[in-house]
């Protein structure tokens, strides 16, 4: 996508409480965008608003919202097109991780996990892709992790979730080609933010951790551009390249070096 000085855009970003959310609010509200910015805590939303309103006179609109409540994207769209809010970027960025082996992780956990990191993205997608086609103008951010790329023993419905992410925004960027709206996939690896807190992830050795504000900064770039799939981080893009032509056996093995296997 392509931003015009002169013509202030407008980001939609979930999940922006926090971590490479979080991120993405700062590097678009410092590129010029106004911003929407949807998670769970009210406060948090608030508290972030006031940091980028102080910092770069940002227009910011906060909208308190569980995406892993069935029927929340809907709303979530009805309530910006009854405001007249146009969305000229959207970032599905929410998500969930439950570490664990499967069948100690409760079911309502693992639905809710598909419920925010399938259905709402899916979702939001599809609602807001419309009138960006119709503005003949627009992009979307959708946030992946290498884990795509492989299966994860102990985030086994995570890893499929972004495997789904992965497909998806690849094909939709495939099926939009031509048109003047782009779809790019980020994929980040392990980074340090409050969702690998108190799992076995945030123990890996430092070179496989990556700091939220670089990844948001490559995935901005990212994403203007065009790109359609973006890992972050040259040693994840390397990991990746070298993933995708070892044999299934190998790609297991590498997985399972991710998956430590401890609840959250």
């Amino acid at each position: 996508m392509t931003t015009n000085g002169n013509d202030r855009q407008t980001a939609l970003i979930t999940g922006a409480s926090g971590g490479i959310g979080l991120e993405l609010a700062r590097v678009l509200a410092a590129n010029g965008f106004s911003l929407v910015l949807l998670a769970r805590s009210r406060d948090k939303l608030e508290d972030v608003a006031r940091e980028l309103r102080a910092q770069h006179g940002t227009t910011i609109t906060i909208l308190p919202a569980d995406l892993g409540e069935p029927g929340a994207a809907q709303a979530v769209f009805d309530s910006l097109n009854d405001a007249g809010v146009q969305i000229d970027l959207l970032v599905n960025n929410a998500g969930l991780l439950f570490e664990g082996r499967f069948e100690t992780i409760g079911l309502d956990e693992q639905l809710r996990l598909l419920q925010v990191n399938i259905v709402a993205l899916t979702a939001l997608t599809r609602l807001f892709l419309g009138p960006m086609l119709e503005r003949e103008r627009g992009g979307i951010l959708n946030v992946a992790s290498v884990a795509a790329f492989m299966p994860v023993p102990n985030l086994a419905v995570y890893a499929a979730s972004k495997a789904y992410v992965l497909s998806f925004g690849d094909a939709l960027s495939q099926e939009l080609s031509g048109t003047k709206v782009a779809v790019t996939t980020l994929c980040p690896g392990i980074t340090d933010t409050g969702m690998v807190d108190g799992t076995s992830l945030g123990s890996l050795p430092g070179i496989m951790i990556m700091d939220a504000k670089t990844v948001a900064q490559e995935g901005y770039r990212a994403c203007l551009a065009g790109k359609p799939v973006h890992v972050a981080g040259i040693v994840n893009e390397l990991s990746v390249q070298w993933i995708k032509y070892q044999p299934s056996w190998l790609r297991r093995a590498f997985g399972n070096v991710l998956g430590k296997g401890r609840d959250v």
